[in-house]
């Protein structure tokens, strides 16, 4: 009979172990789950930020362009118009020039005219009227030279003052232009990289409905085998040897407490354990004895170290450069199992520190000394 009842505790000791197991590693992986879901959250916040000032850049940069085209339109109308004015200019320019050039054709025939008959009035008998009257039309002439003359050094100085206006608004005009283009390619480069935000929203959408959906199923799974747990007694007694005192994994000034809410990217965090402001390469000590269940790198966390204290209490370690023990290895209180740092999501070289008992986040400082 005494064998049988012995028999039947050994079994039901072997259960409540397995069971217990089977909890705490559920429960790791529902805390994975959870820390990845806050990760992705944060790049799917980040995200949407990213897309919404893009947005507003788009249409800045369109404004702008729209300012630019208009302005564009305006120089092209004074560029044609002073293009005109300056063909204007060339062709009155040009008819003067052949009037210059033919008025002084016929004061040099008047001339010649003139001088033959002053040459032949010494052999023949010229009338004084017809040297009258050369000599008049000689003067006419030249009177009309000096006018036309007068009005083709007019002509030519508008045309070069026309001339130059015209290089500047065809500059102006080339520069506007160039601006357009630059801007048509900033619009398209930013409509590429809306889209393509666009597509990082809604992949980290349905990441973030997937995890939340695994979420739900090992909670629902650590809520059966807590209930068996429970049923078994297995708990209670797991837990009846809690944290008394533990030790500092290292003294620093604490940045940032437990249940501290930080906000950013529209979402809040809520922090699990506790921030020690320590130089970089501090060394940082297990907190007690127990066995280490994870180390290595952990997205946000950097370099990670959990340890599980055997007790139903985990302690973890966060943003470390360097760490110093491997998992499965048994360490003790005050070992060295890293080198603290700034890895991960860290902002300036701290540990991040936490306490878990049955699954939870609770406050390190009810348990260190």
């Amino acid at each position: 009979m005494k064998k049988r009842i012995l028999c039947f505790l050994s079994l039901f000791l072997i259960f409540s172990l397995v069971l217990g197991d089977e909890i705490s590693e559920t429960q790791e992986r529902l805390e994975k789950i959870q820390r990845d879901l806050k990760e992705i959250e944060k790049k799917a916040a980040q995200t949407s930020q990213k897309k919404k000032t893009t947005d507003v850049q788009i249409q800045s940069t369109l404004k702008e362009k729209q300012k630019v085209e208009a302005e564009k339109k305006q120089t092209e109308a004074i560029v044609k118009k002073k293009q005109q004015e300056l063909t204007k200019v060339s062709t009155e320019l040009m008819s003067v020039e052949e009037q210059v050039q033919e008025l002084k054709t016929l004061q040099n025939n008047q001339l010649n005219s003139l001088l033959r008959i002053q040459i032949n009035s010494s052999t023949t008998k010229i009338k004084p009227k017809e040297e009258r009257y050369i000599s008049v039309m000689t003067a006419q002439t030249r009177q009309k030279l000096n006018k036309l003359g007068d009005v083709q050094e007019v002509l030519a100085e508008e045309k070069q003052e026309v001339g130059k206006e015209v290089n500047v608004a065809q500059s102006d005009l080339y520069a506007k232009t160039n601006i357009s283009k630059k801007l048509n390619t900033t619009v398209r480069s930013l409509e590429t990289q809306k889209k393509q935000l666009t597509k990082e929203e809604q992949r980290l959408q349905n990441q973030i409905a997937q995890l939340r959906k695994d979420a739900a199923q090992l909670e629902s799974l650590i809520a059966s085998l807590t209930a068996k747990s429970k049923a078994s007694g297995e708990i209670s007694e797991a837990y009846k040897n809690s944290f008394k005192s533990i030790a500092w994994p290292l003294r620093g000034k604490i940045i940032r407490n437990y249940g501290q809410e930080t906000r950013s990217y529209g979402t809040s965090v809520i922090s699990n354990g506790i921030d020690i402001a320590v130089p970089e390469w501090t060394t940082v000590v297990a907190a007690d004895d127990g066995e280490v269940v994870f180390s290595g790198p952990y997205g946000g966390q950097g370099k990670l170290i959990i340890i599980d204290h055997k007790n139903g209490f985990f302690t973890v370690y966060s943003y470390n450069n360097e760490l110093l023990v491997s998992r499965g290895a048994q360490v003790k209180k005050g070992q060295p199992i890293a080198k603290s740092g700034m890895t991960g999501s860290a902002t300036e070289p701290c540990l991040h520190f936490e306490v878990r008992k049955d699954g939870k986040a609770v406050n390190p400082l009810a348990y260190l000394e």
